[in-house]
């Protein structure tokens, strides 16, 4: 069977197009990504920005012509954080059905299940834990589990796009815009150590635009097959958060090769991935390029 899978982030569409049964995904016949900014203004006015929903809109067309190439059996797209919060999230749905993509926003009990599923698919260890963080524009997911499931999982509304609009005025920043970034985060992941240091996982993945970004950027350029299972070390993620602070988005684009559309939000990401590290005082992390859309490829699947 031919699956379709969706995932419309806050900061990014992404669109998986694969090949599989119950039994898991054969093979992979395309993967796409596109900066929409869907979460734009969301977390001030509570409301889809009407040149959000245009982006979205052309996003979606065009996933819908690399759909109909492949002639696929099922589509699902889901959605998460920012079509949870907004008060005309049926204008999205709307899009859906105009274009025939069904949109479904994941319940919170199951966006853990499908991210951790995606996010390990293929590389989970035959014994013992392990914990992913997936750091998106609205929120980021925290979630530990081993092949009998999940044991912990928990939503911060500490999203890149989210804390980038609340605190960032100007870039490079300014020293107090850092401090409250970084005093924000620490502040959220504090709340949350009780809770994880009653587990014990020797690695960490980390998935989402942000790891990938920041790995493709010490490569020079992205290369999945190295991005994917590239170590993020405390050090190396340190060096990033300070460059992206000292540098203008226009120098992060030209000079680091970043993409425009995540160039502004990608100090946030960078520092929400170390000073996860730092509160949990372990080494490094392992990007990984999989994520819900794998999980809702396997949902669909099994269904």
């Amino acid at each position: 069977m031919k699956v379709a899978a969706l995932d419309l982030g806050s900061n990014s569409f992404l669109c998986l197009i694969v090949e599989g049964d119950a039994s898991g995904i054969q093979k992979v016949l395309s993967d796409q990504v596109k900066v929409v900014r869907l979460g734009q203004g969301v977390g001030q006015s509570g409301v889809f920005h009407p040149d959000a929903l245009a982006r979205a809109r052309m996003c979606l067309q065009e996933f819908k012509k690399e759909i109909d190439r492949h002639q696929v059996d099922r589509i699902l797209a889901m959605a998460t954080s920012a079509a949870r919060d907004a008060k005309n999230g049926e204008e999205l749905f709307k899009i859906g059905r105009d274009l025939g993509i069904p949109i479904e926003i994941i319940p919170g009990e199951d966006e853990a299940r499908i991210t951790f599923a995606g996010a390990t698919e293929g590389h989970l260890p035959e014994k013992g834990n392990v914990a992913v963080i997936d750091v998106g524009g609205g929120s980021t997911e925290v979630i530990i589990g081993d092949r009998s499931g999940l044991h912990f999982s928990k939503s911060l509304n500490i999203g890149c796009v989210r804390l980038t609009e609340k605190f960032i005025s100007s870039q490079p920043l300014p020293a107090s815009e850092r401090m409250a970034v970084e005093s924000a985060i620490d502040g959220a992941y504090k709340d949350l150590l009780p809770e994880l240091q009653k587990y014990s996982f020797e690695s960490i993945l980390a998935v989402a635009g942000t790891p990938s970004a920041i790995a493709a950027a010490e490569l020079g350029k992205f290369d999945a097959s190295r991005v994917h299972g590239y170590v993020l070390d405390q050090t190396t993620l340190k060096k990033w958060c300070d460059r992206l602070a000292s540098t203008s988005v226009e120098e992060k684009i030209e000079k680091y090769k970043i993409e425009s559309g995540r160039a502004d939000v990608l100090f946030v990401g960078a520092t929400l991935l170390h000073r996860f590290l730092l509160t949990l005082s372990k080494p490094s992390m392992k990007v990984s390029i999989k994520g819900v859309r794998y999980g809702v490829a396997l949902e669909i699947l099994r269904r």
